[in-house]
């Protein structure tokens, strides 16, 4: 039934390649929302399989192997720097690239290429607490724990908090700082509409200068730990839900380029 919804249609239709949906995942988040925002624009999209008898395009992010659908038609959107967390290190010429980041830009596409999608739920993660901050936190994640002595007796966030969404939202509400071994994280967005700064810990991946062209900006960001920036909460709200027009703007062009 479902291939004979998308033979009937006019619009080419999308096949997403993603893994199982999972809170704790900001990549797969982020593809499962893609999926959703395919759908509000009207198109016909279906997840992880082969749309039989019709042309269709293909969305693989940068960790999928190959071209398992087999389809003529193939955008790979890079969430991350190919290879950084697992997958292949190059694809098809005849691919259409787009990156979600201007730090994960490794093929230099040009910015109407560029597709940063805010998945954060701001219903869920915004600032409640408005008086003193008795905790704070450490982030591992992608990265690795230098163990560092600064750091000693400070509270470990690990990434399966976030399968309480609202939990996750809560805890960051008390604390005052989230320091990060992780180069970059949907968790510095959650942290700082939480109202929480963020402190990361450079570990050679990324200079200060590349880092700065990440799309949510420095507002709360400190590199290193001689640094203590100042977060301004509701001025990244207003940063973020910008970031989230600038996506609706942005998948516009992805189904322009695609469909043509």
């Amino acid at each position: 039934m479902e291939n004979q919804k998308f033979m009937e249609t006019s619009k080419i239709p999308y096949s997403v390649w993603t893994p199982p949906m999972v809170s704790w995942s900001g990549g797969i988040r982020v593809m499962w929302a893609f999926v959703d925002a395919l759908r509000k624009k009207g198109q016909a999209v279906t997840t992880n399989q082969i749309i039989i008898n019709s042309d269709f395009i293909a969305v693989y992010p940068e960790i999928c192997w190959g071209n398992p659908f087999n389809s003529k038609r193939v955008a790979r959107w890079l969430l991350n720097k190919p290879g950084r967390i697992n997958g292949p290190t190059e694809f098809d010429k005849s691919e259409q690239m787009f990156a979600f980041s201007k730090l994960f830009n490794v093929y230099n596409v040009l910015d109407d290429h560029l597709m940063f999608l805010p998945a954060i739920d701001v219903n869920i993660f915004h600032q409640t607490n408005f008086g003193k901050r008795t905790k704070r936190c450490y982030y591992v994640s992608k990265g690795f724990d230098m163990h560092l002595k600064e750091l000693e007796g400070v509270e470990e966030l690990k990434k399966e908090m976030a399968v309480d969404q609202q939990k996750l939202a809560d805890y960051l509400n008390e604390c005052e700082v989230l320091y990060s071994y992780d180069p970059v994280s949907a968790i510095f967005e959650c942290a700082r509409l939480c109202g929480c700064r963020v402190v990361i810990i450079p570990n050679g991946e990324y200079t200060k200068e590349e880092f700065s062209a990440y799309e949510p900006g420095m507002n709360g960001v400190s590199w290193g730990l001689e640094e203590e920036v100042l977060l301004d909460a509701d001025k990244f709200m207003e940063t973020y839900i910008n970031l989230m027009v600038k996506f609706d703007q942005q998948l516009d062009k992805f189904i322009e380029f695609t469909q043509t």
